[in-house]
């Protein structure tokens, strides 16, 4: 009785409650034009985070706001100066987002992926029915299968970018002012990415996280000059150039994707077999 309620929570209120929250800004929001007045390197908690401070002005009082995103995705990367989008709910200005948000895909997969626990909490009320079985089956190869394709399509834009990068980029020196800590849950699997700051072609001074290179220790700071390729028309796109070396990994494009592939055909395989022991 608990899987059949909580499935039917899950379904009736965990899709609508996914969607809206994660559309609220964009729906209820304001928009407006902002800039960057700094970005911040500040030491908290074993990593170094970026922190970009925005100035932007309330159409509604004509108040000018400067502070820092206190909610959705952070910009990791900025320059001083630099024009950005700002929202906001309505009559809280200081409760703003900066940059790209979450998409319609992103909203959408998360809808799909909570209808597809609630569905399996609710046929796996009747697990000793084989036909229950073979449906939750379908059902969760189906949300792996939806999880897999959506890798498998950031993989290949992120190897379009860097393919992008390595044919247009322009080297220009940078300087490494800290380390970016992605907690991976045990010891010896967290990623460290390098923060750097360098001056672009058309003059922006950008620091960010460069999160295409990783090594399994943190990078020194102050350490000899490194070149960082960037492409100038989007300073924000950027990566150091230089190979791996001394514990430092870049991603294997090739492997992963032929490794996404089969996943995502190991998913249809199963998903077929479900389907035909529910006909029997």
């Amino acid at each position: 009785m608990f899987g059949w309620w909580t499935g039917l929570v899950l379904l009736v209120a965990g899709v609508p409650a996914a969607g809206l929250r994660l559309t609220r800004f964009a729906r209820c929001g304001t928009q407006v034009p902002g800039t960057v007045a700094e970005v911040l390197v500040e030491h908290r908690h074993g990593t170094d985070s970026v922190r970009p401070v925005i100035r932007f002005t309330d159409p509604t009082t004509e108040r000018e706001v400067v502070g820092r995103p206190s909610c959705g995705r952070v910009p990791l990367a900025g320059w001083p100066g630099q024009p950005i989008t700002v929202r906001y709910l309505p009559d809280r200005p200081e409760h703003f987002q900066a940059g790209p948000q979450t998409s319609v895909f992103d909203t959408a997969l998360v809808s799909l992926l909570v209808m597809t626990l609630g569905s399996v909490a609710l046929v796996l009320t009747r697990w000793r029915d084989p036909d229950a079985i073979a449906t939750s089956s379908v059902l969760g190869c189906s949300a792996l299968a939806l999880g897999t394709a959506t890798l498998l399509g950031r993989h290949t834009s992120r190897a379009h970018w860097r393919t992008r990068l390595g044919h247009k980029g322009v080297l220009t020196p940078a300087e490494l002012v800290g380390t970016f800590v992605v907690d991976g849950g045990a010891e010896g699997a967290h990623r460290y990415h390098p923060v750097v700051s360098f001056t672009a072609v058309g003059g922006e001074r950008v620091t960010g996280v460069d999160l295409s290179t990783h090594s399994r220790q943190g990078y020194p700071v102050g350490a000899a000059p490194l070149l960082v390729r960037h492409l100038p028309e989007d300073p924000l796109l950027f990566a150091l150039d230089r190979s791996p070396s001394s514990g430092e990994r870049l991603p294997a494009h090739p492997a992963t994707a032929v490794g996404l592939l089969a996943a995502l055909a190991c998913c249809g395989v199963l998903i077929s077999v479900g389907a035909g022991l529910g006909n029997r």
